[in-house]
């Protein structure tokens, strides 16, 4: 193995493992296991093809030492389990003990039964059976390639070679590295079964749950279905396996990702909709002089950075680079921040016009611009700096690893709660209100109105968005149109409600059309008039020609 004095930096990660494994094995056993949980953590931060060469080099370490490690433990069955769950049994029997019986090492998760007729070797006086599950590897072996019957006649299916040409999958179980005393283990004269304990598995299209094994190849490795089977007495929560060689196993669900095209033209149609509409209502808040203040300040900037929150999203989509696609991620982290935060202040702003009889305190312009700016920026500069590598996922979007996707969730729920409170207060302060409002008016009329109020409200203060904090499975389909259908055309929604329906912005609107059409009347006058001048002129000039002689 390397020492860290002699690696490159490039394989800093790689040394750093190997290094420590060195170590590792000096140690007590449950100190070992808790070393490795660490070394798994390690290497979740690094990219797919160096965790997988890592990884693959541990499992072999690991294998290597523990059946150096099972002889010198007593005869019998042993059990480790280290605090973050990854979990060891072996068992060992003598020579004459191992005639009919099966070995079984028995783990909370995971369980296998192998014949000590196929693991043991002539001339060995002790026979081992070993398992070890790992509780954090099948997340660092995600993304290798898969190769097997199954799989293949998954990718073959009509519907994914139109859409994609390939599959997804997960690892739904532990990784687990079965062994036994001698390395002879690429064909066993009796097979070996496995029981893996899972989540059962979420409805998929075409979803397909096999038993796969982790074959390495040069320094790395990937999933392959040769030489394993899975049972026909396997639930939905539990994969039964049987496999005719020992290596390390895990169960993996394989699916297609069906992306829904009624929700794709739902969002594109909606965003350019809304694109238009922000941009007019933009230049409404700009130049209309009758609503300028505070408030429309607010509603311009929120249009702003919910603008460039959409150009984003459209122009940007999934990007190859990840670079680039990190940078996107970062982007639109900030800008949805930004829209955010201007939603709080439309609720700050809000409360204090309903509640606020008396006009003691209004924000201030240098207020809005720190809380709608200045904190986005803080909160996407702290997560950077906490877990850079969380921006850009396959989507362009934030990493869940880590829970990193909570540095968006965490403020976004919060200002929902505290604009959902604002939202019930002015509802219920207008209901008093419209009630005495002019008895001329009819109750339907006052009924539309308040109607028209509250949906203007509902929708500046961003509370459709709620709807997105509950789509996390099939389930909540119609939650994921909601949420789609309003947030899509929130600029609609503004425009409509917060321009187009204020009698002072329609009055100012036909009053730049008056201007428009006048100018246009003027231009034409203007145009008729030189035409005309244009042509006395020219019926003239074969006179002025022939009176000067030319």
């Amino acid at each position: 193995m390397p020492s860290p004095n002699s690696c490159s930096e490039g394989q800093s990660l790689h040394c750093n493992i190997t290094t420590q494994l060195e170590h590792l094995f000096s140690s007590p056993p449950n100190k070992t296991l808790d070393t490795l949980d660490n070394l798994l953590i390690l290497m979740k931060d690094e990219n797919k093809e160096q965790k997988h060469q890592v990884a693959t080099e541990m499992m072999k370490l690991m294998e290597a030492w523990l059946r150096m490690f099972a002889f010198a433990l007593p005869r019998g069955n042993t059990a480790i389990r280290s605090s973050a769950g990854t979990e060891l049994a072996i068992e060992i029997r003598t020579a004459e003990n191992t005639s009919q019986s099966l070995a079984q090492p028995w783990l909370n998760e995971t369980q296998m039964e192998l014949s000590w007729e196929a693991a043991s070797k002539e001339g060995e006086a002790l026979s081992v059976v070993g398992l070890l599950s790992y509780q954090n590897l099948g997340g660092i072996l995600t993304g290798a390639h898969v190769e097997g019957a199954d799989w293949e006649q998954i990718g073959k299916s009509k519907q994914w070679v139109q859409e994609t040409g390939k599959p997804n999958y997960k690892v739904l179980s532990k990784v687990a590295s079965a062994f036994v005393g001698h390395n002879e283990t690429a064909a066993l004269s009796n097979p070996v079964t496995f029981s893996f304990n899972h989540p059962e598995p979420e409805s998929k299209p075409d979803m397909k749950v096999i038993c796969a094994s982790w074959k390495p190849t040069g320094r790395s490795g990937h999933w392959s279905q040769e030489g394993c089977v899975r049972l026909n007495n396997s639930i939905a929560n539990r994969t039964c396996c049987r496999c005719n060689h020992l290596t390390s196993f895990a169960v993996l669900m394989a699916f297609y990702d069906v992306e829904d095209k009624g929700l794709t033209i739902i969002t594109k149609v909606g965003l350019v909709v809304s694109l238009i509409c922000l941009f007019f209502s933009i230049l409404t808040f700009l130049f209309c002089p009758a609503i300028r203040g505070i408030r429309t300040t607010i509603h311009l900037h929120l249009c702003l950075a919910l603008f460039a929150a959409h150009v984003i999203f459209l122009g940007a989509g999934a990007s190859s680079n990840t670079m680039a696609c990190a940078v996107v991620a970062g982007l639109l982290h900030y800008f949805f921040l930004s829209v955010f935060c201007w939603m709080l202040l439309e609720g700050v702003q809000l409360y204090l016009m309903v509640v606020q009889v008396f006009k003691t305190h209004s924000l201030k312009h240098w207020h809005i611009f720190l809380v709608g700016y200045g904190l986005p920026a803080v909160l996407v500069g702290i997560s950077a700096a906490v877990n850079s590598k969380g921006y850009g996922n396959k989507n362009c979007w934030l990493s869940r690893e880590r829970g990193f996707l909570w540095s968006f969730l965490a403020p976004v729920s919060i200002i929902i709660l505290v604009n959902a409170v604002v939202f019930l207060i002015t509802v219920w302060r207008l209901s008093k209100k419209f009630a005495d409002i002019n008895p001329d008016l009819t109750k339907l009329q006052k009924q539309r109105a308040f109607i028209i109020t509250a949906i203007a409200q509902l929708c500046i203060l961003g509370l459709t968005w709620v709807f997105g904090l509950f789509q996390f499975s099939n389930q909540t389909l119609i939650l994921s149109y909601l949420f789609t259908i309003f947030n899509s055309i929130q600029g609609l929604f503004i425009f409509l409600l917060h321009c187009v329906l204020k009698k002072q912005v329609r009055d100012d609107y036909y009053r730049w059309l008056c201007q428009s059409r006048r100018g246009k009347t003027q231009s034409t006058d203007k145009y008729s008039e030189f035409s005309s001048t244009q042509g006395s002129n020219t019926l003239k000039s074969p006179k002025t020609s022939k009176e000067s002689g030319m």
